[in-house]
């Protein structure tokens, strides 16, 4: 019966799904988490709204619904290396935007300050790089 037998391959393709499923919305949207990085690396944008269009993008993100079979054929048809451990890069800048503490006066020893967030987001940001060249 092929549906028990999908029903058997989902699961065990669940895990393994969820963190490609999130790898492949990062490969996506790449450019615009290019653009977005670049656009405060360069004194476009600040801080803040860094934080909170990168916050919206990784919303938006979270909340895409592929179906089973598009996933199934993603898997079984694309190289998958191509855009693997993308989405853990784009989690620690997560990560980091939740402790960046403009304020040095409120800042906690766990926190950081813009001079640090750059220095992230630009590592971020080479890391990501290398997932457009592939």
């Amino acid at each position: 019966n092929t549906m028990i037998n999908f029903e058997q391959k989902r699961s065990e393709l669940g895990l393994h799904c969820s963190a490609l499923i999130s790898d492949f919305h990062c490969f996506n949207d790449l450019d615009s988490y290019i653009e977005l990085i670049e656009n405060f690396l360069n004194y476009k944008i600040d801080a803040e709204r860094f934080k909170t269009n990168f916050y919206e993008m990784r919303r938006l993100d979270c909340q895409k619904e592929y179906r089973w079979e598009t996933m199934l054929y993603i898997i079984n048809n694309l190289k998958l290396k191509q855009f693997q451990g993308l989405s853990s890069i784009l989690s620690k800048l997560f990560t980091d935007l939740d402790v960046f503490e403009p304020n040095p006066l409120l800042r906690d020893n766990y926190e950081i300050g813009e001079e640090e967030l750059r220095y992230f987001a630009k590592e971020a940001l080479s890391k990501i790089k290398t997932y457009n060249d592939s």
